[in-house]
């Protein structure tokens, strides 16, 4: 059984110094949004590279600062209750299903972005789905690369 003395140690040991406890919520925040910046240069780059055309259209401030920000707030909001609706799938696919998820995420983030007139656009559900993946792989990538000890082997807490 792990006492609360191993778990908060390993919170402490494997947070980044950027995500812990006593670091304020809005620099939390803005790091995770300049991620998610990133993520999404990065995404429709390699999406509008494997496509022929533009099936993701992302143009000006408003598209590579509130589409980001538009999906981090859906991803919260949605993510959750999406995961929970499809759990039967979930189970199913042996977890696979979580990448449809994820590119409903994305078709719901231009959905919501153009109440608000931002520039992102998809084209597709495919678009949607590797672009998610992109994102995923941005994002992850980058919170391993801001951790502490990036390249560090786990330490055992025992």
């Amino acid at each position: 059984m792990i006492d609360r003395v191993v778990f908060i140690r390993y919170i402490e040991e494997t947070e980044p110094p950027w995500d812990q406890g006593n670091v304020p919520w809005i620099v939390r925040m803005l790091v995770r949004w300049g991620m998610t910046i990133l993520a999404f240069i990065v995404a429709k780059w390699f999406v509008n590279g494997v496509w022929d055309g533009t099936p993701i259209f992302l143009h000006g401030t408003d598209g590579y600062l509130v589409a980001p920000a538009i999906f981090v707030v859906v991803r919260a909001i949605f993510r959750p209750i999406l995961i929970f609706l499809t759990c039967p799938l979930q189970i199913i696919t042996l977890g696979l299903f979580i990448l449809v998820v994820n590119a409903l995420v994305v078709v719901l983030t231009e959905e919501v972005g153009d109440w608000f007139n931002v520039n992102f656009e998809i084209d597709g559900f495919w678009a949607a789905f590797v672009f998610a993946m992109a994102v995923s792989a941005v994002t992850f990538v980058l919170s391993r690369f801001l951790r502490r000890s990036p390249f560090s082997t786990r330490r055992r807490l025992l």
